[in-house]
């Protein structure tokens, strides 16, 4: 089959499954050769945020992805709601994927590739924009764990 016959899907899963092997190669290379490495995600000032006063759409980003790689999955969807959906989304199309290709189509439950997905995190991102700054504005504390 020529790459150009291979269904968004199937490239998609490809593209998961070099995700997940870069991150499992890199989390043994750092365990095997910088055992005492801490992975540390020095930011510089949001320019948003430093010229309004507001958290830009994005803030919580990084403590977000941070908390995700850490486990701790209540602080990642607190922090940054978009990345806590787009884990779960992509654990999602992994194992349904993983599942309908090993049973050679006979369990069709494969998540199939929607634009309604890519809407559903902008409106996440939207929503929390607005939440923690009104938040920040009615009580003056960050809305970050």
């Amino acid at each position: 089959m020529k790459e150009t016959e291979l269904s968004l899907e199937t490239r998609l899963y490809r593209c998961g499954w070099v995700i997940l092997i870069a991150l499992g190669v890199l989390k043994l290379l750092q365990k095997v050769l910088f055992p005492q490495f801490v992975l540390s995600f020095g930011t510089r000032p949001c320019v948003f945020y430093t010229l309004t006063g507001y958290f830009c759409p994005g803030c919580g980003g990084t403590r977000s992805l941070r908390a995700l790689l850490s486990g701790k999955l209540f602080v990642c969807a607190v922090d940054f709601p978009m990345i806590f959906y787009a884990a779960v989304v992509f654990a999602w199309f992994m194992i349904s994927q993983t599942i309908d290709r090993i049973s050679r189509h006979r369990i069709p439950i494969g998540m199939r590739y929607r634009h309604a997905w890519v809407y559903a995190s902008l409106a996440i991102v939207v929503i929390h924009f607005v939440v923690k700054n009104l938040f920040y504005i009615k009580t003056g504390v960050e809305p970050f764990l």
